[in-house]
């Protein structure tokens, strides 16, 4: 099987444990897995940067691990950061709260391994500061729509953190916590993470972030939902994960210049949802990044489940919100979700 080596800045040393780890994976789908170590390495304070490189060895079975080359998912250049929207100058609505939402292509069948690797890791968002409201959402078909169904990308979840400040958002990304959600502080910890990520999915995640606006919340009391990642350590990796809410979101891709109109029209919209039955909140989000997807906001809206979502979209309160989609390039798209492990802070999101 192939040898697993490290060089600089760790000592270069034969490591038995992650060879045995990795031999399996690297001899059968190397130049795959090289690339998935190469875009989910990270730095952080307790482990060096890590990326595969394996161009001298491949052919006598080596792979080895060096200094990187390439760039983690989070790097300010893979999370185009740049590009964000003048909100004062521009005479956009302020930003209420910060949102933190990547998008993962899972491998067929994988998915309730995926969700196990979400339900069992390590995570102290409560005790963060700015933190309110994370859930992993699995997309599903629309009402009345065969499983089969397909949407016009690939990204089957999506993991949403509302933080209360961009701010809190770069605190949580650079400090220890972050570090502990993303394979722990040791080597064999990080490996962990890399071999879940290749098995279960074609690829590193891809970050979108958002500006909320418009927040609105239920008036009705809800029993708080505390779960969250690492909040079912019993899941199995057989079964998906049963639901804590349903998530519509429409995506839309807003003619450049008009994003003011559209978000004024939102905003003097009639329709409240605050009293409707099965409701738990809304936002308006504007992207914070120059979009890789020409989606530029996003209507995102979060129910008890999908008889309560159903029972909305059914009524002339419905009809009256489907009016607000003007300056836009095409029609909206719409996305729909079952949203699990879902955690919230005392102030909810």
């Amino acid at each position: 099987p192939p040898r697993l080596s490290a060089s600089a800045p760790m000592r270069r040393r034969a490591l038995p444990l992650g060879c045995a780890v990795l031999a399996l994976a690297a001899t059968a789908a190397a130049p795959t897995f090289i690339g998935m170590l190469r875009g989910i390495a990270f730095k952080s304070a307790a482990h060096s940067p890590l990326v595969a490189r394996h161009a001298e060895g491949e052919a006598a079975g080596v792979v080895t691990l060096d200094a990187p080359t390439g760039k983690c998912p989070y790097s300010k250049e893979n999370m185009a950061m740049e590009g964000a929207p003048d909100a004062e100058s521009d005479g956009l609505l302020p930003g209420e709260r910060y949102i933190a939402m990547n998008r993962f292509q899972v491998r067929a069948g994988s998915e309730a391994q995926f969700e196990q690797r979400w339900a069992q890791r390590k995570s102290s968002l409560l005790e963060l500061d700015g933190f309110r409201w994370f859930s992993l959402m699995r997309r599903v078909p629309p009402t009345g729509e065969e499983p089969t169904y397909e949407y016009p990308d690939d990204y089957s979840y999506v993991s949403f953190t509302i933080w209360e400040t961009k701010k809190n958002f770069n605190t949580w990304r650079k400090g220890t916590a972050f570090k502990e959600a993303h394979g722990g502080g040791d080597f064999f910890g990080f490996i962990g993470m890399v071999i879940n990520g290749f098995m279960t999915s074609k690829g590193p995640p891809k970050p979108a972030f958002w500006r909320g606006t418009l927040m609105e919340k239920t008036t009705e009391e809800k029993p708080r939902l505390m779960f969250g990642p690492g909040g079912r350590p019993d899941a199995d990796g057989q079964n998906l994960l049963d639901p804590d809410v349903f998530v519509s979101m429409n995506r839309f891709t807003v003619t450049e210049g008009r994003e003011r109109e559209f978000e004024q029209n939102w905003a003097q919209r009639e329709n409240k949802l605050q009293d409707l039955s099965g409701f738990r909140h809304f936002q308006l989000l504007r992207r914070d990044q120059t979009p890789d997807d020409e989606v530029n906001y996003i209507s995102l809206t979060v129910w008890d489940d999908r008889a309560a979502f159903d029972n909305w979209h059914g009524g002339d309160s419905f009809k009256k919100e489907d009016k607000l989609a003007v300056a836009l390039l095409r029609p909206p798209q719409p996305f729909f979700y079952e949203g699990s492990l879902v955690l919230e802070s005392s102030a909810g999101a």
